[in-house]
Formats: structure tokens, C-alpha cells, sequence
């Protein structure tokens, strides 16, 4: 590719209930979307679009800092990478080249700034699936076609991600074919009311859309389910115990993951916490399948922590998220007792590669590594599009989603972005007189209209036009 131009816009979402996760409560967010006018080897000329939310304390949880220090922070590392990529991309280079170099100069310029690495790294990846989307529009290949293809059209070479992955082909790691559907992980938070009973008048939303648990598994037809914890063991058992009393009412077999949110110093009451569960809630802790990073990370990564992170993981797999700051993260968990980790766009598509080859390389008939889909409440269309696209070339069967929960299905976007959604992707969404909304079915959703060319975000559904250019947005603003 040849790089022209890099664009910033920005657009303010309000939730329309609050979404607690950790030490943070969002209500309302913006969304950064990048817009990348680039050129294919053959002379076609192609858009890319890239975007995420930027979320208070989960790139960042250093106490010292307000949401407008995270924000500025995810700005300065998102410039940072467009302008080095502007600066090297004059040249025809390969997507994948053109990443690496970006990764690397966008990690320097966040150490100067003394920015954590998962911090840092985010600004790549915006501009990593700013590229993938653009090449693929240009050559017109949907994003599991480039990975899939003999000619590996986007350059990736696994061995200058791990060493140890050297002669893995990208190929080989995706699946055959990408998943047609993904069932929903629905995300209980830490103040989400569990039955209708539970919602005072006054925050009852009538707009719509389930707002309790319960009313999400009769809507929805729910079978997964991801629950946050804040590591009061007495206070979360507590509330385990009345979402358990409504999934085993209301749904019978489940899949659960328990998300801790680094809300713990090291391993000892957590374990404490999950003897208890399964002692006083058995049916509840067998169908927990994996959980999520419960260590803060100044020591998830601490060898000293090994024992216990193996004690734990030899019933229930243990993964790795806000401490996979780095390329090799995940190896360095596996050696400690990490089972897993997850994949999210804003930690990088490339990378998520890397990892999901090792798990296939260090997987046995004993023991089983995995990649997971969590979600930063990805929101439509850009960031929730790529992600799904990319969850469907891994090729996995369930994913967190949680955007839809918070925030009024499309009602952010324009009324022509809203058309044009129903229009190319009218199997993912489903519109009514009271909106537009993720068609969620038998507790799935379906992502076959995703299989198009670039990054699965489609032609028309994008305004820019109607956002914020970077330069005039004010964080006083959301």
C-alpha cells in the first residue's frame, strides 16, 4: 500500500444506563474514528476506516488520573501513529510491514510519555485496521479471504510477532471457514439490575429494550453469560447468588466466565471466593468455562503468583486481558499458569494471530490453551463490524458483547448510516418504528453479511460528515 492521508473525526455517545466495570462507571464515551485514504500496488485508490471508544480506567487504571487524562493519553498515541505512518508510508510496503515499523515508533513515543504498552499499542491498532480495511476494499477481498489466500495479500509473517512461530503459516491459524454466527456472552455489571423488581422507578427506561437479566433471557433467548466481580467476596457472592437463581430458573445449561477486573491484589481471598461458590452454588460454578483477569496487573504477570494462577487453572482455565500489553505477553502467561487470553481489536489483530498459533502450538490432549472474545462495548458500526469480522476469522462460537446493552441500538448514528446498516447487514441488525437494533436470536447473532470486502464495516454506513473533526472536539464536550 501507499499511504495518503489520515483523518480523525470524533462522536459522542451517551449510555442509556450506566455500565460499571472495575473502578469505573461510564455513561457516556467518544468514539475516535480514523479514515484512511490510501493506494493499492495496482493504482486503486481506497478508503479504510478504524474506531473505538475511549473508555475511562481500563487502558489505564492509574488512580492519579481523570477520564480527560485517559482520553488525552489515547489521542496522543493514536496522532502519534498516524503521523508515523504518514511519514513511512509514502512507499509502497506491505500492510503487515507498514504495522510493525508503526507498532514500534508508537511504543517508543508512549515510553517518552511513560505510558503503560497497552496504553501505547492502541494507537497501532487503529491504524492497523485502518490499512486491512482499506487494502481489502481495494482489492476486494473480505478480511478471512486476505488471511486465507496463498498469496497473503496483508504480508503477515507470524515469526517477527513470536520467534517460536517461525514456520506457522496465517492460514493455518484461521478457520477454514469464518463463523457464520456467534452466540452472545451477555455482560452483567456491577450495578446492572438482575429482575425487573430490582429497578427503582425513577431509572426505568421503557425505551424499548430489556434492561434487567432476566428480561434479556426471555427477550433474547440468552445462554451465555460473562459477570463482572468487584472483589468483595461477601458482596459478590451475594449477587452470584441471585443471577445463578435466575439463569437456573430461566435457562437450564449456560456457559459463564467471571470477569475480576484486576479488583484483586493477589490470589488468596479469590480462591477463597470460588471454594465458596462451589460449595453454596455448584450448578452455577460447574458452568463456569474460564476467568478473566482478576489480578491487578502490577502483579498478574509476578512469578511468585504461578502456584496458585496453575491451582486455579487446573479446574478453571485462567486468562490474561488488561496485562497483555505486549507481544509476547501471552507466552510469558503460559509459562506462569495463564490458560488463555483475550483477543480485542483495540490490543491488535496481528497480534491476536500470533496468539491464537500459540495456543494451537502449546495445546495438548492435557491441556487446552484458548483465545477469548471479550468487548470494550464495542459500538456500530465501525469498531463492532471489525471485531465481529475478526471473531468470525478466529473462527470462535461465542464473544462478550455489550454495546448493545448500553447504549440504544443505532440510535447514535444518522438515520442514513441506520438505513444503510439495514440495508447491507439486514440479517446482524433488525429495524422497527421504535428503531434499529442487534437482531439477537436464540441467544445468537448472524454475521454472514460481515464476509465482504475489507473489514466487515461495508459501503455507506459511515458518515463522517456528520462527526466531530478531531482538531474541534473538547473532551468538555461529552
Amino acid at each position: 500500500m501507499r499511504i495518503h492521508e489520515i483523518v480523525f473525526h470524533m462522536r459522542n455517545v451517551r449510555t442509556r444506563m450506566p455500565f460499571r466495570y472495575g473502578v469505573a462507571t461510564l455513561t457516556s464515551v467518544p468514539i475516535l474514528h480514523v479514515t484512511l485514504n490510501a493506494e493499492t500496488h495496482g493504482g486503486v485508490r481506497c478508503l479504510g476506516y478504524a474506531a473505538d471508544i475511549l473508555p475511562p480506567k481500563w487502558f489505564d487504571k492509574d488512580p492519579a488520573k481523570e477520564y480527560k487524562d485517559n482520553v488525552e493519553d489515547l489521542l496522543f498515541v493514536a496522532q502519534s501513529a498516524a503521523q508515523t505512518l504518514s511519514d513511512i508510508g509514502a512507499n509502497p510496503t506491505s500492510v503487515f510491514d507498514l504495522w510493525q515499523d508503526v507498532y514500534a515508533a508508537t511504543l517508543r513515543a508512549g515510553d517518552g510519555r511513560h505510558l503503560n504498552h497497552l496504553t501505547a499499542a492502541f494507537g497501532s491498532t487503529l491504524m492497523e485496521r485502518a490499512m486491512i480495511d482499506a487494502l481489502g476494499r481495494g482489492i476486494g477481498l473480505s478480511y478471512h479471504s486476505m488471511l486465507q489466500t496463498a498469496d497473503n495479500p496483508l504480508g503477515v509473517d507470524l515469526g517477527q510477532i513470536l520467534a517460536s512461530l517461525d514456520a506457522t503459516q496465517v492460514r493455518d491459524v484461521i478457520a477454514e471457514r469464518p463463523s457464520s454466527s456467534i452466540a452472545i456472552r451477555h455482560t452483567v455489571g456491577l450495578t446492572d439490575p438482575i429482575e425487573d423488581a430490582d429497578i427503582p422507578d425513577q431509572d426505568r427506561l421503557d425505551d424499548g429494550l430489556p434492561q434487567s437479566l432476566a428480561a434479556y433471557i426471555t427477550t433474547q433467548g440468552l445462554t451465555h453469560f460473562k459477570i463482572k466481580i468487584q472483589g468483595d467476596a461477601d458482596a459478590d457472592l451475594e449477587r452470584l447468588r441471585q443471577i445463578a437463581s435466575v439463569v437456573e430458573r430461566s435457562v437450564g445449561s449456560c456457559v459463564i466466565s467471571l470477569d475480576g477486573n484486576e479488583q484483586y491484589a493477589d490470589l488468596e481471598p479469590f480462591e477463597s471466593l470460588l471454594a465458596r461458590l462451589q460449595g453454596e452454588l455448584p450448578d452455577f460454578y460447574r458452568a463456569i468455562s474460564y476467568i478473566e483477569q482478576p489480578l491487578e496487573r502490577s502483579v498478574a504477570l509476578d512469578p511468585s503468583q504461578g502456584a496458585r494462577i496453575a491451582r486455579i487453572g487446573r479446574d478453571k482455565p485462567m486468562i490474561v486481558d488488561e496485562s497483555d500489553g505486549d507481544l509476547d505477553t501471552f507466552s510469558r502467561a503460559i509459562d506462569i499458569g495463564y490458560r488463555g487470553v483475550s483477543t480485542k481489536n483495540c490490543k491488535g489483530v496481528f497480534k491476536a494471530l500470533a496468539n491464537q498459533a500459540l495456543a494451537q502450538q502449546r495445546s495438548s490432549d492435557s491441556v487446552r490453551y484458548l483465545l477469548t472474545a471479550e468487548d470494550l462495548m464495542n459500538l456500530p458500526v465501525v469498531p463492532l463490524h471489525q471485531d465481529l469480522a475478526h471473531i468470525a476469522a478466529l473462527g470462535l462460537d461465542h464473544a462478550e458483547r455489550n454495546g448493545h446493552h448500553y447504549v440504544r441500538g443505532l440510535d447514535h448514528l444518522t438515520q442514513a448510516e441506520r438505513d444503510a446498516c439495514l440495508q447491507e447487514h439486514g440479517t446482524l441488525y433488525a429495524g422497527g418504528s421504535d428503531g434499529c437494533r442487534l437482531s439477537v436470536t436464540g441467544g445468537r447473532i448472524d454475521l454472514r453479511s460481515l464476509q465482504m470486502p475489507g473489514l466487515g464495516v461495508g459501503e455507506g454506513t459511515v458518515d463522517v460528515t456528520s462527526m466531530t473533526p478531531l482538531d474541534q472536539w473538547r473532551f468538555e464536550s461529552l
